[in-house]
Formats: C-alpha cells, sequence, structure tokens
C-alpha cells in the first residue's frame, strides 16, 4: 500500500517534505491531480528513490504553487519488475486559489538560437502568441547572420497572428563578431517596434538603445546589454540613467523589463563566493530596481531548466518585485542534485505570465510536448501572498 505524508510550508504553496512508503518499490513519480487521476497536460514534478525499507523523500524548494485545477496527488510507485502501484492523495480543502480575473497574458520566450531547423522555434511562438504580446530576452539567433535573421523574420510572419505585438532585447549570440551589415538584430529591433507602433501601442525610444512600449496597463522596457564578441554588457551608457527617470516618471501595474543576462542576486545558480556577475554594471542595474516597485525583470542567457530544485524565480515581497530567468527554448540544463532526471525535464520551455495589478501568474510549458511544467508554475500576490489563499 502506498502512504504519502507531507509537510507543506505554505497554503498555496508546493513547497514541503513528501515522504512517500513503497515497500518493495524502486521509485515512485508524483503529479498533481484531481480524483480521477493525474492532470493531463502537466508533467510530473517529482521521481523519488525508493530505499530498501520503503520510503523516498523528495523536498519541494523555490516557491513554486499548486496549480489551481488540482485537488490532489497521484502517485505511482514502480517494482523492480516493472509493476507498478498507484494512489490518489487528497490536498487540503483550505486551499482555493482565486482566479486571475482581469489578467494580461503575455508570452516569453528566451535563447532560441535559430540556425536551421525552424521547428521547435515556430512552435514555442505560435504557443507565446496565445495572449496579448510576446517578449524575448534574447539569444533569438545563434551567429547574428542576415540569413538567420531573415528566417526569424519569416516565422514572426508566419507562427505570430498580425495583430499580435512581439518585443525583444538582444543577446550575445545576437550581435555578430563582424560588423553588423544592416540586416541584424537592430533591423529587427526596428521593425519590431514599428510593428507595435501600427499596432496602435505607444512606443518610446532612446538613443541609448533603451526603449519602452505601454501595453495596457503594462510597461514594458527592452534593455539591450549584449555587445558584438559575444560579450555581456551595456554597449550605450545611457540605459541605466534613461531605466530610472523612467521608472520615476512612468505608472503601470507592472513594469516588465527584458535584459538577457540575469543578475547576480537573484540567480541561485550562481552565489557561490568567487561568481563573478554577468555584466558589470550588475549591482547599479539592482541598485535602480530596487529604487522602485511593481517590477517583473525577466532575463535569460543560463539555459537552465525550469525544473532545476532551486527554482528559476525569485520575490522581493516587499517591494513587489519578481526576477524570472527564462531556461531556453532549446533543451536546457539540469543540475545534478537529482538522481532521477527525465528527459521532459529538459526539453526547453515557453513562459506564459498572467499579470494583474499586484498579482502574476507564471506557467512554463514545452514546445516539445505542450505540456505545462510542474516545477514551472508560480503565483505571487503581491502584499497578500503572505496570508491563506
Amino acid at each position: 500500500m502506498i502512504r504519502l505524508q507531507v509537510q507543506w510550508e505554505r497554503p498555496g504553496g508546493a513547497d514541503g517534505l513528501y515522504t512517500v512508503h513503497a515497500a518493495g518499490s524502486l521509485m515512485a513519480g508524483l503529479w498533481w491531480a484531481d480524483d480521477a487521476g493525474p492532470l493531463a497536460d502537466w508533467t510530473a514534478f517529482a521521481f523519488v528513490p525508493i530505499d530498501p525499507a520503503g520510503r523516498g523523500v523528495f523536498r519541494f524548494t523555490g516557491g513554486r504553487a499548486v496549480p489551481r485545477e488540482a485537488t490532489h496527488i497521484f502517485i505511482r510507485a514502480v517494482t523492480p519488475d516493472m509493476a507498478a502501484e498507484e494512489a490518489v492523495v487528497p490536498l487540503p480543502d483550505r486551499w482555493p486559489a482565486p482566479p486571475m480575473e482581469g489578467a494580461v497574458r503575455l508570452g516569453f520566450v528566451t535563447d532560441l538560437h535559430l540556425s536551421g531547423k525552424p521547428w521547435q522555434v515556430g512552435r514555442a511562438l505560435a504557443m507565446a502568441g496565445t495572449g496579448g504580446g510576446v517578449l524575448c530576452a534574447g539569444d533569438m539567433v545563434n551567429d547574428g547572420t542576415p540569413e538567420q535573421f531573415a528566417l526569424l523574420r519569416r516565422l514572426i510572419e508566419d507562427r505570430l497572428r498580425p495583430e499580435t505585438p512581439m518585443l525583444a532585447v538582444a543577446g550575445n549570440h545576437d550581435l555578430p563578431l563582424l560588423p553588423d551589415t544592416g540586416d541584424g538584430y537592430y533591423a529587427l529591433q526596428e521593425r519590431l517596434l514599428d510593428r507595435a507602433e501600427r499596432l496602435g501601442l505607444a512606443v518610446e525610444w532612446d538613443p541609448s538603445g533603451a526603449w519602452a512600449v505601454r501595453l495596457g496597463d503594462m510597461d514594458i522596457i527592452g534593455l539591450n546589454a549584449a555587445q558584438p564578441g559575444r560579450r555581456l554588457a551595456f554597449q550605450r551608457q545611457g540605459q541605466l540613467p534613461w531605466l530610472d527617470r523612467h521608472l520615476t516618471d512612468t505608472a503601470a501595474a507592472w513594469h516588465v523589463v527584458l535584459c538577457h543576462g540575469p543578475l547576480l542576486a537573484h540567480n541561485p545558480q550562481r552565489r557561490r563566493p568567487n561568481d563573478m556577475p554577468y555584466f558589470s554594471r550588475d549591482g547599479q542595474l539592482q541598485d535602480i530596481l530596487e529604487a522602485h516597485r511593481n517590477i517583473l525583470f525577466l532575463s535569460g542567457h543560463t539555459h537552465i531548466s525550469m525544473n532545476c530544485p532551486a527554482g528559476c524565480v525569485e520575490v522581493d515581497r516587499g517591494r513587489n518585485i519578481l526576477y524570472v530567468n527564462g531556461g531556453s527554448v532549446r533543451t536546457t540544463t539540469l543540475k545534478p542534485e537529482e538522481t532521477l532526471q527525465p528527459k521532459e525535464w529538459t526539453e526547453g520551455n515557453i513562459l506564459w505570465l498572467d499579470l494583474a495589478p499586484g498579482r502574476a501568474e507564471i506557467t512554463a510549458v514545452s514546445p516539445a510536448s505542450g505540456k505545462r511544467i510542474a516545477r514551472g508554475y508560480y503565483r505571487f500576490d503581491g502584499e497578500e501572498d503572505d496570508k491563506p489563499e
């Protein structure tokens, strides 16, 4: 008989200690479920080795949430002869999550690294484009060549609806080693911002290379922190002072900041004593963000899987700031803490960002399978976030 004990850290949150009792089994998988079984369009959130005493322990960390539609946990334990035993365990009834009424959905992609074979990138763009706009945090192509950008433009035209804006910033792979011939990243950025203006959105261009677009109650901000030679740096020095002024002068439900590299203080995979920040003005950018509120900082570059145990989203609750590192549309990397790592955990992702004033819901989705990624689901309720839901 399978048993599951969970010591939850907070209502509605997935973090806690999960202990599986399954005598005679080798491993057990855990899925969010309803009373009929596992939620069909969600991946597993744990695969737990079972010891000879019939016990396995999994600690969920990183601030993930329980999906709104989940009412149970489904467990499947497998024995050495590949027989399976299953059980469904109810969640506590105190967890109904309020609906995200009036939310705007934005798709977020990063690190497409398009060079050829565009199937997965095209599918990712189509999935990300199901809401009100698509945001990209750079490395859209792999080598910064005009041919790769021409292929990307065709994918954008083919896979996004004409009424869907797409906004992007440069990654280190978007700027070629040789001088830009005029058909590269900055030509694409101009096309995308022109497209936003044609769709009736207010666009602010700055000579420093930064830009801002108003999308309903959302203030979308782009910072270009890449230089030729595949370096991460602010090529034009005026971007950060402009950002500070813009955040001071502009009211918005959320300021959504796109920047290819993550910030050191909010990158769980890069915090050892000798770790260096990704770009030289890391501290200055961090200080500017912390002087303001209601910011969603979106980055890429790391290719870390959303299934990474440490998580890819961090919250500064006092300032209502979320730091999101989006992994990659391409194959991602898992840190080696866990023994059992299924292939679906490293097949890449896009994110859906459902945003309302003071609230956010982040859902990672696999472009390969179309499934929502259980370890890539977060919910943030602003100043109410520490209260029972």
